[in-house]
């Protein structure tokens, strides 16, 4: 009997494994490596590129068992993507090992998330009798950061800002025992070897105290602003519950109304401010630790100064040992928002932080653990029962998912609220949120991480899309990149984008509702009805064009798309828009009438931006969409009415017509029907005529799949009432949720119509 039969009687067995997702970092090695001893396997495992390999030998039921547990139940934070099992010729392995780290530019890649603080560590930092008391960088392998900190992979201690900290022995140990659960948890250290707060006044002399983060709390509850730099940048807070505070920081960062963010103490806390559900709650205390929109409870605990004229609150609660340490006087609620001027990225880095925020912050509480690429909070919300991001940063990204695409690509996305993608082996990696590439510093940003991602994956893209405006910064960034370009229609993306979310690939009915998109026209777009599918699209339907004048002010100044409208239909402005003097109103009244710096739209967006200036909501907006978010804030859901509203059809392409719809508006201001339920019944006819039109459509077409996407679909009634009805009506609908609805998803849109063009070659 030969040495391989006696091994195959035996059940003797050895295979090479590969598993690939995010499973650096989390702990993985470990747990296998324990897992090994339980099941007697013999071998190795080690850090390959972003995938963990393993070179395992043991008996057949062993290694059956050791798989299932090593694949089913992985630890917590750990994602897998796909995995390799090949047999090999039996070794002989006489114990189990974890060997160094190694690195395949050509093997599949993932990149770990930024998590929150586990319990674990919190129970630590606040045990008087352990040696990390009080230490407000501790973290082990279930969290702390990864992203933010990592400059190339793969994920080793020596690959992010943390290599300029040299662990003493005792961390040294934790990082190389696999018992212990700080093994290879690259940002290991404890105070006598890591990262070390400071606390500065705003002109960067540094505060001689004996704890920075209690002297922080005296300052902060004394009315102070002070800018504190967290695990992704730096955020400006105060204290929630002083009125004066919250007007000071409004007035230096020149942000009248944009709601600002709090942080809270804990849920109990956050459940006397807002109503919470389970699902806001599990996401509350997740180790993602986004902000969530949480609808407000009646109570007058805090300032209408923190949330103007909106009925929810963005919460979030702590997730560094530094924002738990915040916490432990007598505050129990802070503003905490980027820390950033109006429409700037957020300051990560400590000398620009001061430079740039020196005017806002009164002081500093900072540290010396360099951010590599800074990521804003993200901010989710729940709809229908389901997580709904928002906005998609610190802990949600780099997103993967997978885009049937053969060659390297790379998507550059919108113009505002911008993100881009790149796609490698199949998959797609979204960036985080970077803001508007219009402002200087988020489009030096937006290079910077660009440059991060493409180093981080070893990218080398052969295709490079872009929105079909070339007037966009992200557009004119492509010209000087190597690679063909492919120019995508901003609303094709946007529903391109649904479908990648939802892996659809036949054809689908569209519809796309924003603010601004050029179109195959040349005309601004943005209430779109779209039959089509990845690779292309007909336009059957769209809201009717009206001739607006002002250009980007028009969009500053709703009042102006107000006239706009108003002239369109030759109603007299008279009646309405009393807030805005006559002399201004016959400007643009000329400039319409001569079409001197007009243009064509067909946006929903605008809609409402003119029927939020008809109700003299908001005749001038300081915030994106404040307009249309403060019609939606006003409205009173028991209105079931409607206005009238009428479809004409024009070249076999649908087109609704406003008229009717605003000389409903119109009368109803002039009866001095309350706003609220003016708002509502616009809100309903906007939803009525869409499920109208898409019902037309589907019967024209024979198509019963409805994406649905745009910023407009940020309004959680209007996109609930257009879902509901669908249903009734039988349509599969899809809508986001894990990418979002707004320009932040035109990336991933773009990357799966370069991805289904390209597999049409």
């Amino acid at each position: 009997m030969n040495h391989n039969n006696r091994l195959n009687d035996i059940g003797e067995r050895r295979y090479m494994i590969k598993i690939f997702g995010i499973v650096q970092g989390v702990g993985y090695r470990p747990y296998i490596y324990n897992h090994a001893k339980l099941f007697n396997i013999k071998g190795w495992v080690s850090n390959q590129g972003s995938a963990v390999t393993l070179d395992i030998e043991g008996e057949k039921e062993a290694i059956k068992g050791f798989l299932i547990k090593i694949i089913k139940n992985p630890p917590n934070l750990s994602t897998i993507e796909k995995i390799k099992l090949l047999p090999k010729e039996y070794k002989g392995y006489i114990d189990f090992q974890i060997k160094s780290s190694s690195y395949d530019e050509k093997e599949l890649k993932f990149i770990g998330m930024d998590v929150a603080t586990c319990h674990e560590c919190l129970e630590e930092i606040f045990n008087i009798d352990n040696p990390r008391y009080h230490y407000p960088f501790t973290n082990c392998t279930t969290c702390g950061p990864r992203y933010s900190i990592l400059r190339k992979l793969p994920y080793d201690r020596n690959h992010t800002t943390m290599d300029t900290f040299q662990m003493c022995p005792s961390c040294r140990g934790e990082y190389n025992d696999p018992g212990d659960r700080r093994f290879h948890a690259q940002p290991n250290c404890c105070p006598n070897c890591g990262p070390s707060l400071s606390l500065l006044t705003n002109k960067g002399r540094e505060v001689l105290c004996t704890d920075p983060i209690e002297k922080t709390i005296d300052l902060l509850h004394t009315g102070k602003i002070v800018a504190i730099k967290g695990l992704g940048g730096y955020h400006l807070a105060c204290d929630a519950k002083n009125q004066e505070a919250i007007k000071t920081l409004r007035k230096r960062k020149n942000r009248p109304h944009k709601p600002f963010a709090l942080m809270v103490k804990d849920i109990e806390i956050a459940r006397k401010l807002c109503m919470i559900n389970e699902i806001e709650e599990k996401i509350l205390l997740s180790n993602k630790r986004p902000i969530v929109l949480l609808e407000k409870k009646g109570s007058k605990t805090l300032s209408d100064e923190i949330a103007p004229n909106i009925k929810k609150l963005g919460v979030i609660l702590p997730y560094t040992p530094l924002h738990y340490l915040l916490f432990q006087g007598a505050i129990t609620i802070l503003v905490m928002t980027s820390g950033n001027g109006s429409s700037a990225p957020i300051q990560y880095e400590n000398h620009e932080a001061i430079e740039k925020l020196g005017r806002i912050a009164d002081y500093f509480l900072i540290h010396n653990r360099d951010i590599h690429i800074p990521v804003e909070d993200s901010v989710v919300k729940v709809v229908n029962d389901q997580e709904t991001l928002v906005r998609r940063a610190r802990g949600y990204t780099p997103f993967t998912l997978t885009i049937n695409i053969t060659q390297e690509a790379l998507a550059l996305g919108a113009e505002e609220k911008s993100t881009f993608c790149a796609a490698q082996n199949q998959y797609g990696y979204m960036s985080q949120y970077l803001g508007d590439l219009k402002d200087f510093d988020t489009y030096g940003i937006y290079e910077k991480a660009i440059g991060n991602l493409v180093s981080l994956l070893g990218l080398k893209p052969k295709i490079i899309a872009h929105d079909f405006n070339t007037s966009y910064l992200s557009s004119q960034y492509a010209e000087t990149l190597a690679g063909k370009k492919v120019a995508v229609q901003h609303h094709h993306a946007h529903m391109v984008s649904c479908m990648v979310e939802h892996n659809l690939f036949c054809p689908v009915i569209g519809v796309v509702f924003d603010g601004t998109g050029l179109g195959t026209d040349d005309k601004i777009w943005g209430g779109e009805f779209f039959v089509g599918a990845r690779e292309n699209f007909i336009r059957v339907g769209h809201l009717k064009y009206v001739t607006i004048h002002g250009g980007n002010k028009a969009i500053k100044e709703p009042w102006r798309i107000a006239i706009s409208y108003l002239h369109a239909i030759n109603y007299k402005y008279k009646k309405v828009l009393r807030e805005i003097d006559e002399k201004s109103i016959h400007t643009v009244i000329q400039a319409l009438e001569q079409n001197f710096n007009c243009f064509e739209s067909s946006s929903v967006g605008r809609l409402f931006d003119c029927v939020a200036a008809l109700l003299n909501l908001r005749q001038r907006i300081t915030y994106d969409a404040q307009a249309a978010i403060e019609l939606e804030n006003i409205l009173e859901p028991s209105v079931k009415e409607y206005y009238s509203y009428n479809i004409g059809e024009e070249n076999g392409v649908y087109q609704i017509d406003y008229k009717s719809i605003l000389m409903g508006v119109l009368k109803d201001i002039e009866k001095e029907v309350h706003p609220s339920s003016i708002s509502a019944k616009f809100h309903n006819t906007i939803g009525k005529v869409t499920l109208e039109l898409i019902s037309r459509i589907k019967e024209r077409y024979h198509i019963n799949r409805v994406v649905l996407s745009g910023g407009v679909f940020e309004n959680t009634y209007l996109l609930t009432y257009i879902v509901k009805g669908l249903e009734k009506k039988d349509c599969d609908v899809y809508y986001h949720r894990q990418i979002p609805t707004n320009d932040s998803g035109i990336a991933v849109g773009q990357l799966g119509v370069v991805a289904a063009i390209e597999g049409k070659d």
